[in-house]
């Protein structure tokens, strides 16, 4: 008796006419995909085991398969064909890469270089833009014949400048010119004094015998200022006379305020 064990086929009754065949019997070939390939055909000619990729349908994946392989979905031959901003193909011999110019200064571009970055959409961005704005006010206002006060410093009027920092992301440098010109009627022997804040910046008399009318001259002062990101200054111009001698009096008060506003 001849029984047949793993692997193994038999076949006849053992006799001359039906002799016993014994001959090799295939295993039944297992297989099982992954999360990659997927597999199919029972391993025989009639059914060969083929393998094929399994491609994530996710957006935004580029992995294709062409007929010469895998590649990258845009490229050829499993290179990458890059635009505006960016060389080489993706090979060793060529990464993709930033096209980048050489940096003309002689100072450091690791300590000076800006920054680029990637916004909500996906787009690159470089830093805030520098930005500059001007704002001015004038007022020429006649006022009543009054005396000017004999203490000095003594507050007269306040006028104001409101200046607003158009960036959102950085603080504004802010440079400051104000002018101040005050007409006096001086008699003889009378004197009289301006100040632009605590700044005394005009003094004037008259030694002569008559009386003068209308004696002025502009005053001018340059100062810096910061305002936040985003906020507004409202800058005041604290007009102040003083000295006043002789019945000298004001009747006219002009002022220029000027900002110049820098973003950089």
């Amino acid at each position: 008796m001849i029984v047949a064990g793993d692997g193994v086929e038999v076949d006849g009754a053992g006799s001359p006419s039906n002799p016993v065949v014994i001959s090799a019997k295939p295993a039944p070939l297992v297989v099982a995909d992954s999360s990659c390939i997927t597999l199919s055909g029972g391993g025989t000619t009639a059914a060969p085991l083929i393998a094929a990729p399994r491609l994530d349908p996710a957006p935004g994946n580029l992995l294709a398969c062409g007929p010469g392989g895998l590649l990258v979905a845009g490229g050829t031959g499993g290179t990458v064909v890059t635009g505006c901003g960016l060389t080489g193909d993706g090979s060793p011999g060529a990464p993709v890469s930033a096209a980048v110019s050489a940096w003309p200064h002689t100072c450091s571009l690791d300590d000076e270089g800006g920054l680029v970055y990637c916004d909500s959409t996906g787009a690159l961005r470089s830093e805030p833009r520098g930005r500059a704005s001007f704002v001015e006010d004038g007022v020429n206002k006649t006022y009543p014949v009054t005396a000017v006060p004999a203490a000095s410093n003594t507050l007269v009027e306040t006028r104001t400048l409101k200046i607003t920092n158009p960036d959102p992301c950085r603080e504004a440098f802010v440079i400051i010119e104000v002018e101040l010109d005050v007409d006096f009627t001086l008699p003889p022997n009378s004197g009289a004094a301006s100040q632009i804040g605590s700044n005394s910046v005009n003094y004037l008399d008259n030694r002569g015998n008559g009386t003068s009318a209308s004696v002025h001259g502009v005053a001018t002062m340059v100062f810096r200022r910061s305002i936040p990101a985003g906020g507004t200054l409202v800058e005041p111009l604290n007009i102040r006379l003083g000295r006043g001698s002789g019945g000298a009096t004001y009747n006219r008060i002009e002022t220029y305020m000027r900002a110049f506003v820098f973003v950089l």
